[in-house]
């Protein structure tokens, strides 16, 4: 079966730690060593290539998953995950229901959701997930035919995170634009609970406490509604057009610097209503300038 179908032991490993069995069975069946530990700073993805089989599998210490989250060690090493593949039309196994590598754009258009992606507006297809878990999508070539399958733990978004290791001053910011969504309604329908919104409003807890403790350090793609996800994403990674319309500039427009960059012996934004009134004007400027086209993303563009 692995000379002809890897496509089994790939959703079988995807999503496993590189020790489990079904990650160990993959690696010996394409004739590879086991996967390696990824480190989080120097090496976080490893990525194993057998062009024969026409297969790239790479192993990720960080899957911005909420089963995954978040990086950790055991003992003196990184747990470390089977992540993602790459497959090319010389893979020998079988594909998702209704693709085919000689597909072109009308012929995928007609099966699948187009997007338009990336700085380079790489043409990609939405396929029905494997599994629950995970995520499928192709990516033409410029001769419009398929270039790869794309198969990987599904992950979302991130737009403003607390790491573990992170000093809280250094993500006041973030709390102050995941407040904002909360009262803009940028949040999904349902994250909060009335109780919750309206200690919010009535400004019983400071934009970090609800950021750290309500939405547990994580504004991602799950938490927001979905037809906002392209705005929130540009704006908040410096992905908007132009750059001087995304978060980072704004903040230091606002305060000067963001904590993050600010040295040692500079006084650190405060986590404070006051504060959240000086920028929050802007994020609601720079949403109404994205509604009417006046900013965009560089890389989430229409179909």
């Amino acid at each position: 079966m692995t000379d002809h179908d890897l496509t089994p032991l790939l959703l079988d490993a995807l999503g496993k730690r590189i020790g489990d069995t079904a990650a160990i069975r993959l690696a010996t069946a394409i004739g590879k060593k086991p996967f390696k530990s990824a480190t989080l700073n120097k090496s976080p993805v490893f990525v194993v290539v057998d062009r024969k089989r026409g297969i790239e599998i790479a192993t990720d210490v960080m899957i911005r998953n909420r089963a995954y989250w978040p990086s950790r060690k055991e003992s003196r090493r990184w747990v470390t995950w089977v992540s993602h593949t790459f497959i090319y039309p010389s893979f020998r196994g079988s594909l998702p229901v209704g693709f085919d590598w000689q597909l072109d754009d009308a012929a995928l258009s007609a099966r699948f959701e187009r997007r338009i992606e990336g700085v380079q507006r790489a043409i990609r297809f939405a396929l029905p997930p494997p599994r629950e878990d995970l995520s499928a999508s192709v990516e033409l070539n410029d001769d419009g035919r398929p270039k790869h399958l794309f198969l990987s733990v599904a992950q979302e978004r991130d737009y403003a995170t607390i790491y573990p290791d992170s000093r809280p001053e250094h993500t006041i910011e973030g709390g102050f634009f995941a407040a904002w969504c909360a009262l803009h309604g940028v949040l999904r329908k349902g994250r909060l609970d009335a109780e919750t919104e309206d200690t919010l409003r009535a400004r019983r807890m400071t934009p970090w406490t609800f950021f750290a403790t309500v939405l547990g350090g994580l504004l991602w793609q799950g938490d927001v509604e979905p037809k906002l996800n392209p705005f929130c994403y540009a704006y908040a990674k410096r992905l908007m057009q132009p750059d001087d319309a995304s978060s980072l500039h704004d903040v230091r427009q606002i305060f000067g610097e963001s904590n993050h960059w600010r040295k040692a012996d500079e006084p650190m934004t405060e986590d404070s209503w006051i504060n959240y009134d000086r920028i929050a004007p802007r994020y609601s400027q720079r949403l109404e300038q994205w509604r009417r086209g006046e900013i965009s993303s560089t890389v989430d563009h229409p179909h």
